[in-house]
């Protein structure tokens, strides 16, 4: 089995550390055969998004403050700023040169925003990135009051969540759901709707062939005590064994935000945790280019 990662992040998304050499040259000590750089999509006319977003910002003093601060910087914190596009891009395409040993690729983890689909659709047209993975942090707008990991997730916000990501695998933009659990960040107990919730999603991915992550950003997080359970927010074990009955496929993802995560450790816990629930692994992802004419 080859040892890949496509979900890497860098210091561009303001809350990482690493330029894109050292997340390669990381990935080479340790011998990965291929890496792909998905930092937190870059989104044009971001203010104007921001701007939209005002209204559901105002019920909550942390999201207004946060949002008014992203809308002033234009992205650091929370994503890469778009004006660092095109030369992170350019320094990916040196880097597939200069670094023959490895494949490395281009990609992005990005929310399923409405406002951004033609977007998401051109770059993956106009191949200036080889893929995009479904990172569904946000409800709309990216801003605290609609983040999906947030503590007390209302039933609400649940099914929105489980409404945008099956929208998402029905538009074929993305190649994977990164952390598709990342829901009980806020849920704690794996309660009715939960599963509920989690076999929609999986019965949606099985049918599109997409793969489900297996999140090593969760793991690096450790485990908490829930009722007689140790369990880690994410990856979930409840939601994994239904991606087991279902008979999901499903992908490593270190969800790198330093070079020091890229290692030998996390991969092989990764892998254990995957073995563990008998889940189909792929070591080379499929790149889904959304709806070309």
């Amino acid at each position: 089995m080859k040892k890949t990662n496509y979900h890497c992040h860098t210091y561009r998304c303001g809350h990482a550390t690493g330029n894109e050499e050292d997340m390669v040259v990381e990935a080479i000590s340790h011998h990965y055969e291929e890496l792909g750089f998905s930092d937190h999509i870059p989104l044009p006319h971001l203010r104007r998004q921001l701007i939209k977003a005002l209204p559901y910002a105002l019920k909550d003093c942390h999201s207004f403050l946060s949002c008014i601060q992203t809308m002033i910087k234009n992205g650091p914190s929370m994503r890469m700023p778009y004006k660092m596009k095109e030369e992170h891009q350019l320094q990916i395409k040196q880097l597939k040169i200069k670094y023959p040993e490895i494949k490395i690729y281009q990609g992005y983890e990005a929310e399923y925003f409405l406002d951004y689909l033609p977007y998401y659709q051109q770059l993956l047209d106009n191949e200036e990135v080889d893929y995009l993975i479904l990172g569904h942090h946000f409800h709309r707008y990216a801003i605290h009051n609609c983040y999906y990991g947030r503590v007390y997730l209302s039933d609400d916000m649940l099914l929105n969540y489980k409404k945008e990501v099956i929208q998402a695998i029905e538009s074929n933009l993305f190649s994977y759901i990164a952390h598709p659990d990342l829901f009980m960040m806020g849920r704690i107990y794996f309660d009715d709707l939960c599963k509920e919730v989690s076999y929609e999603i999986c019965m949606k991915a099985k049918q599109y062939n997409m793969p489900l992550e297996i999140n090593g950003g969760g793991m690096r997080k450790g485990r908490r005590q829930v009722g007689d359970e140790m369990l880690y927010p994410y990856p979930n074990d409840h939601f994994f064994k239904i991606a087991s009955q279902v008979g999901n496929k499903v992908i490593l993802g270190i969800d790198a935000h330093c070079p020091q995560d890229i290692n030998n450790e996390i991969y092989d816990q990764m892998l254990r945790y995957a073995k563990r629930f008998n889940l189909e692994i792929i070591d080379h992802l499929e790149f889904k280019k959304g709806n070309r004419k």
